[in-house]
């Protein structure tokens, strides 16, 4: 049994920490990976069972994964009260599409996140060969990534073939469906290659031409989310470790670069047509009814989003009901209907206040920062946190709650921040990485 659950846990560590990233790889709508974690839980569940059901839990990991349990049932109750609006013009082509069971697989998909990141932070708190491993397994993974984008680069120009790269502006995506989810998952992966670095765990070598290898993806995935995330990250961290004049010039700093960048890849430009696609939205819809790219994603959300939120500021349209509501004759008032049942405004974390409500969005917001303040009092020093504000980060700059990655980089940041073991390595590193 022994050998079983080691080999069992590396297994696990290895399928999440390389799988978080390949968004494309699913069947149906469910992921590899999330069918890998619901039968390792089944697994776990018969462990269990075998050891005469004794369970070991630790406190404050079972603090975090409670708020988010209570989080659960109130996002179920609400999506009981969404039942009052129009679903008759929606697309429901699956079980999974349809008023309330859309908001159960959501809340199945979050409970196997918060399930797991807390389940190998616990590993890795307990165990520096299995944290060790499956850290560098993050960040090699991440490399991958960028290689196989590097690698279908000329595919893309010379045949369009749409693989770890696409669109006619060649965007790196690796293997996630678009450069804004990857340019957020390589910061992650930049931010777990300084983790390494600090703790010995990657040499100075690997380190240098990795971050250049992850750099040059950051550039290529063209990713807005990307800039934004950097630029909150970027305040967050120098707001906490400054003082006085050396705080506000940094900060400036920040985003002087931020801007710089941004002007150099055209984003003013960017944003400009979703402005403006906004404004003529309610005219033009009808008329181009069948392109996407106009009545879908976040031109129809800068739309009808805000419609939403004005109707249900207090209980939300229902998590996961955004594309099943959309045609809501309240909502659409005469513009064009939606396409597919896939569609989401994308507007970050105004999503989330569209579909919770903003009570429940500010609840949420509480728990994702959560583990952020209990590290700190542990001793996390800054770049530990910047590695754990990932999940809420990325949440923030639109990506999926529900988005395996920001999860599992979290659990990293979790399992050194509570760790029981000493790096051997150095004997002056210490937990404040």
């Amino acid at each position: 049994m022994d050998r079983f659950e080691h080999w069992r846990k590396y297994t696990l560590i290895f399928l999440a920490t390389t799988l978080c990233s390949t968004v494309v790889l699913k069947i149906g709508e469910i992921q590899y990976l999330e069918l890998i974690l619901a039968a390792d839980f089944l697994v776990l569940l018969g462990l269990i069972f075998l050891d005469g059901f004794r369970i070991r839990l630790y406190r404050p990991f079972t603090q975090i994964g409670l708020s988010y349990s209570i989080f659960l049932v109130a996002a179920f109750v609400l999506s009981l009260f969404a039942l009052q609006q129009d679903f008759a013009s929606s697309f429901q082509d699956t079980a999974l599409k349809r008023p309330v069971l859309v908001t159960v697989a959501r809340m199945g998909e979050l409970f196997l996140d918060v399930f797991y990141m807390l389940y190998l932070a616990n590993l890795y708190r307990l165990d520096e060969s299995l944290c060790r491993f499956g850290t560098r397994i993050y960040y090699w993974a991440g490399i991958a990534g960028c290689f196989y984008s590097f690698a279908t680069f000329p595919l893309n120009v010379l045949f369009n073939t749409q693989l770890g790269t696409y669109a006619d502006s060649h965007r790196f995506r690796g293997f996630n469906n678009e450069g804004s989810g990857f340019g957020l998952y390589l910061l992650s992966v930049a931010l777990v290659a300084l983790l390494l670095y600090r703790r010995q765990w990657l040499s100075r070598r690997n380190f240098r031409w990795g971050m250049a290898v992850i750099l040059t993806g950051l550039v290529g995935s063209q990713s807005k989310s990307l800039f934004f995330a950097m630029a909150l990250l970027g305040t967050i961290v120098l707001v906490w470790v400054f003082r006085g004049w050396k705080r506000w010039a940094l900060v400036g700093s920040v985003f002087a670069a931020l801007i710089a960048v941004a002007s150099v890849l055209d984003f003013q430009t960017q944003i400009d047509a979703y402005i403006r696609g906004s404004e003529q939205y309610q005219e033009l819809s009808n008329l181009r009814s069948t392109d996407g790219n106009f009545v879908m994603g976040r031109v129809a959300g800068a739309v009808l989003g805000p419609r939403m939120l004005v109707a249900r500021p207090l209980l939300g349209i229902g998590w996961g009901n955004y594309p099943l509501v959309r045609d809501d004759p309240e909502y659409r008032r005469g513009t064009a209907f939606a396409l597919s049942s896939t569609d989401a405004p994308n507007l970050g974390m105004i999503d989330y206040m569209i579909e919770l409500g903003i009570p429940l969005w500010f609840y949420l917001t509480w728990i994702e920062l959560k583990p952020i303040f209990m590290m700190r009092r542990q001793g996390a020093g800054v770049l530990l946190i910047s590695v754990g504000l990932m999940q809420p980060l990325s949440n923030w700059a639109g990506a999926h709650l529900n988005l395996t990655h920001p999860w599992m980089v979290s659990g990293i940041a979790l399992g050194i921040a509570y760790q029981t073991w000493h790096n051997s390595a150095s004997g002056s590193e210490t937990i404040a990485a």
